[in-house]
């Protein structure tokens, strides 16, 4: 977890090239129709798991982005009261999956293709919006279940739609 820490410490959010938190550089955005299909399928996985785990129903609405953020609440206190602690291969399973349902919420409402973003020579899954912001909402969401409500998933997201 820690270099997906450090990787995504930064707010993991860019404007049109221009790093918001402060790097240098510009990142590089390539479309990549497989991590659009992967993303599906982890936001249908998420889907259930609200739904089971959590009784949320997610409907691929804006407004279900909050419904997101509750469900961020129970998995960081779930995290923080587990002793040892969840793995950051397990903090990743929910963080694929519920960045996932973020992202495709985000596309298929506002338009935005998946893809891979190099950062610094690093690769990592995101999206970039018909306006050019490149943003990775699985990193926010691992943030989220790590750090707590200072990685707000619904405010992340209203950004995201004044951008």
């Amino acid at each position: 977890m820690k270099i997906l820490r450090i990787l995504f410490s930064a707010s993991v959010f860019f404007v049109a090239g221009s790093v918001l938190a402060g790097e240098s550089g510009s990142p590089s955005f390539v479309s990549d129709k497989n991590i659009q299909k992967i993303a599906e399928t982890y936001a249908l996985d998420a889907i259930q798991l609200a739904k089971t785990q959590l009784g949320i129903s997610l409907d691929w609405t804006d407004d279900s982005i909050g419904e997101v953020e509750k469900a961020m609440t129970s998995i960081h206190t779930s995290y923080m009261t587990t002793s040892p602690r969840p793995t950051d291969e397990q903090v990743m399973l929910f963080a694929t999956r519920y960045g996932s349902y973020v992202g495709e919420v985000y596309r298929r409402n506002h338009g935005a293709e998946w893809g891979m973003v190099t950062l610094g020579g690093q690769k990592f899954p995101g999206l970039q919006t018909k306006s050019g912001i490149n943003f990775w909402p699985w990193a926010r969401i691992s943030n989220r279940i790590v750090d707590g409500a200072e990685n707000n998933v619904l405010d992340y997201y209203k950004v995201l739609l004044k951008k």
